[in-house]
């Protein structure tokens, strides 16, 4: 496990996620990049893992995906 983890909470985000996942990799390839996916309906959690992230996919709050999200980061 890395010492170094990116947390990013999204809803529908798959026009963007895997950019997103990409460049936090170049940018910090040691880090483990943590994909929280509020249920999405555009297969965000998919595009997620296939660009490496570990996804986690359910429904939730925002500020209750933050809080799942930093609490499995430490």
């Amino acid at each position: 496990m890395s010492r170094i983890a990116v947390l990013i909470p999204c809803y529908n985000e798959s026009q963007t996620i895997g950019k997103v996942v990409r460049e936090y990799r170049e940018a910090l390839p040691e880090a483990d990049i943590y994909v929280y996916d509020n249920n999405s309906t555009d297969g965000t959690d998919e595009i997620a893992r296939a660009e490496g992230a570990i996804a986690r996919e359910r429904e939730m709050s925002c500020a209750a995906c933050s809080e799942t999200s930093t609490r499995t980061a430490i």
